[in-house]
């Protein structure tokens, strides 16, 4: 789903990923279930809607809708948002500790 931000005056729109239910209804906004936010936590000091609905299982339903919207998705502007939430979603590499000695 696109929505133009009413903040920005240029022609840029921010994109927004509906989450729905197919098994609730077929035609949205019957099957509507929550928003994807653009930042999602493992941790447990999340509190947006998507959190609190799939609970510990958010961080890889996401990368499962947005993988599966990405071999679907035409649109170009759409596609890039999409990569860049997937790798906001990638685990971060750990550095070993630093010897201080």
């Amino acid at each position: 789903m696109r929505i133009a931000t009413a903040k920005d005056y240029s022609s840029k729109r921010a994109i927004r990923f509906a989450v729905v239910d197919a098994e609730i209804s077929k035609p949205y906004p019957a099957n509507f279930v929550c928003m994807l936010p653009q930042h999602i936590s493992a941790s447990d000091d999340d509190s947006s809607v998507f959190a609190r609905t799939f609970g510990a299982t958010r961080v890889e339903l996401a990368k499962k809708l947005l993988t599966a919207a990405l071999e679907t998705e035409d649109d170009t502007d759409i596609k890039v948002e999409i990569r860049e939430r997937l790798k906001l979603l990638a685990p971060k590499p750990t550095m070993p500790p630093r010897n201080r000695y």
